[in-house]
């Protein structure tokens, strides 16, 4: 019984941050509100996480890696569709990534994608025009641009989402 109310206060800090870090970014949200939210006391949720970075950096992995879609290097404009698809469900996902690339400038790790481009490359799957790391970047940039989550013609704007990624990466 203990440890089922210990990972259900646990999944509420982590609910309550995802909502937070959302809608104020890293340097804005606060762990009062985050424990307000989650319906405990702020001492518990720093005994749990230890602060903001630690709980920020436990929702992108726990919270936002979860929902994540796989990276295929050899359907990039797949991938991009995918990702358009979680985001448009899930806009709360995109404005995290927003204030992470806002506030930790150069701590988002993408070594493998970049990696995985590079060999699709190689391979002659995956245009040259551009570097492993710009490719990368700017299928992310694409898949993200309309990531609101608030619109009527999602299909069509999942088909130019594609489309454009088809484009940018065919040999």
């Amino acid at each position: 019984m203990h440890s089922r109310d210990r990972e259900r206060t646990r999944r509420r800090l982590l609910d309550a941050a995802l909502v937070e870090f959302a809608a104020y970014g890293i340097a804005g949200a606060r762990m009062e509100r985050i424990a307000r939210i989650a319906r405990c006391s702020a001492g518990l949720a720093y005994n749990y996480y230890g602060g903001k970075d630690e709980l920020f950096e436990a929702v992108q992995s726990e919270v936002v890696g979860a929902a994540m879609v796989e990276f295929d290097a050899h359907d990039l404009p797949g991938y991009a569709g995918r990702l358009y698809d979680l985001q448009h469900r899930h806009p709360e996902f995109a404005r995290l990534a927003t204030w992470q690339r806002l506030e930790r400038r150069g701590s988002v790790s993408r070594v493998a994608e970049v990696e995985a481009v590079r060999a699709a490359q190689e391979a002659g799957v995956v245009s040259s025009r551009f570097s492993a790391e710009h490719v990368v970047q700017l299928v992310l940039a694409i898949a993200s641009m309309w990531s609101n989550g608030t619109c009527s013609n999602h299909l069509e704007r999942r088909r130019c989402v594609e489309e454009a990624v088809r484009r940018l990466v065919e040999p």
